[in-house]
């Protein structure tokens, strides 16, 4: 997972991409589109508009922007049923948002951006960043090879969906 709890509640940042059979299986498709906004929106209120990561401001252009809202997923298959289980959502800059989808950044080529923003954000060097990112994509390759079914328990209460 590229963003971890720590015991302190703080948040810490690792390159991350998605496995290729679970694109497209987020809450922004998934849900009506004024729940995901207003999840959003909450989100970004929670952390009073500053990244829960780093801490700063998230910018368009010139002018700050509310948050990206940004899920996150943990992979389990030690129960004998493969799932990809929404476990929360965090509200980030563009930047750290950025280095948690960092095979498209690097489609885009930007992957220098993500290597840029995780020396920033956790002090590393060129190599320390480096490693953090071949070691997403080594994790993308063993997690691509299951299919993952979706548990959005955590959801319960919150949204009934249909099916």
């Amino acid at each position: 997972m590229g963003i971890s709890r720590n015991n302190d509640g703080s948040l810490s940042l690792a390159a991350d991409r998605l496995p290729s059979g679970v694109w497209g299986s987020n809450l922004r498709v998934i849900l009506p589109r004024s729940r995901w906004e207003e999840l959003s929106r909450r989100t970004s209120e929670r952390a009073r508009r500053l990244c829960e990561v780093c801490g700063q401001p998230s910018y368009y252009g010139e002018k700050t922007r509310n948050l990206d809202c940004h899920e996150m997923w943990a992979f389990d298959d030690s129960e004998g049923v493969a799932a990809q289980r929404l476990v929360g959502v965090v509200g980030l800059c563009g930047a750290c948002h950025e280095t948690q989808h960092s095979g498209l950044a690097e489609v885009n080529r930007r992957g220098e951006f993500v290597t840029e923003t995780l020396k920033r954000v956790n002090g590393w060097n060129d190599d320390e960043a480096e490693a953090d990112v071949e070691e997403s994509v080594k994790r993308w390759g063993r997690l691509t090879r299951t299919d993952w079914a979706l548990d959005l328990r955590i959801l319960d209460g919150w949204l009934t969906l249909d099916g």
